[in-house]
């Protein structure tokens, strides 16, 4: 069993690791540092790391999925281990509610079939405890209130805010909120690919045209009980209806400026804006319809929403795990080179801790 906080395994691993992030800062920077000395370079990471040495860096979105497997290449690493490395310190880790009746088909991924009554609360809980049982062996710490963040870091193991992606496995009954978050269930992000009793989604004409009286229901328990709210994956009506009707800011996790890359599940100025009046943060995600690449288009998608509303209200969703192909960053050692290429734009120190973590404590300390 690895030990809690351990990177890659051996020194000669890790260094071979950090060697390899100076190539990808240097690709990540080419931009504002082209003809810039490989000194300038190795400054910039030093000043990153420094960045996220003092603050907390949280990944807004990821998948459980992606921590028991391997990840490509010679090293027998797990994508925890990725993670502890490019030092994100926390992650979202999101069950699935509507899994079971979900699949990508043509065009995209469908809710395909209708659940048989529980499927999707039985299935959640399943997942819910397999991340539980992480902590529970201490390969995780879960996230269960703002401090529990600096304890994991002190204890240099992973922080898990576990999460539920898409509000089906309640069913429609707002007492199973509480029950989700006697589990340890921090946030849950009402819609995902299946219209459900709580409101409408991006992807398939809406339904219920707005949030629903369940999801005014739920949506009132989890400010109650401390849960963080995810707008991700809400129709335009139902992410306007969540936002009129939240006590507290919420986060739309994963998601990138439609003004500049129109896309189902991407959002409008106007959109970002709402958000940000209400104090919440916009997690910008690194989709790439072409596969891996350059970070450029994920940074010029952060510069948009941080012009457009102020840094106070960005954040970074990965989607680890979740975006399959469509991703400049597959694993996090694909994350590690982004500190240094915010800096090289041009961002101060503050502004990065911001974006990395400190936006997201705010709203999580706002929930509870």
């Amino acid at each position: 069993m690895e030990e809690p906080g351990c990177c890659l395994g051996d020194g000669a691993a890790r260094r071979a690791f950090l060697g390899s992030l100076l190539g990808a800062v240097a690709a990540a920077c080419a931009g504002p540092t082209a003809g810039g000395s490989a000194r300038r370079e190795r400054d910039l990471m030093a000043q990153a790391a420094d960045v996220v040495a003092g603050s907390p860096t949280i990944d807004l979105h990821a998948h459980p999925g992606a921590f028991s497997r391997l990840s490509t290449g010679q090293l027998p690493v797990t994508a925890l281990q990725d993670m502890q490395a490019a030092r994100v310190d926390a992650s979202f880790f999101s069950v699935v509610s509507d899994g079971p009746v979900i699949r990508r088909e043509p065009g995209g991924i469908r809710n395909y079939r209708e659940p048989r009554a529980g499927e999707l609360y039985r299935s959640a809980l399943g997942q819910a405890e397999r991340v539980r049982g992480r902590a529970q062996e201490g390969r995780l710490k879960l996230l269960l209130e703002p401090g529990d963040v600096a304890a994991a870091r002190r204890l240099r193991v992973s922080g898990a805010l576990l999460a539920l992606e898409g509000g089906d496995a309640l069913e429609g009954m707002a007492a199973r909120v509480g029950e989700f978050h006697a589990l340890g269930v921090r946030s849950i992000q009402l819609m995902h690919y299946r219209i459900n009793e709580l409101g409408d989604i991006q992807t398939a004409p809406p339904h219920h045209s707005g949030l629903t009286q369940r999801g005014h229901d739920v949506l009132a328990e989890m400010n109650r009980l401390g849960i963080v709210v995810d707008g991700a994956h809400a129709a335009p009506g139902t992410l306007h209806g969540i936002l009129a009707a939240s006590r507290a800011p919420i986060i739309v996790s994963h998601t990138g400026p439609a003004a500049l890359r129109p896309y189902a599940r991407h959002l409008a100025d106007d959109l970002i804006q709402a958000v940000a009046a209400r104090d919440g943060v916009i997690g910008v995600w690194p989709l790439s319809r072409t596969g891996a690449g350059p970070l450029d288009q994920m940074l010029t998608d952060i510069e948009h929403v941080r012009r457009l509303v102020g840094i106070d209200h960005v954040g970074i969703g990965t989607d680890m795990d979740g975006l399959s192909r469509f991703t400049v960053m597959p694993t996090y050692r694909d994350f590690a080179p982004l500190p240094a290429a915010l800096l090289a734009r041009g961002y101060g120190e503050a502004e990065l801790a911001r974006l990395l973590g400190g936006n997201l404590m705010r709203v999580f300390e706002a929930a509870t």
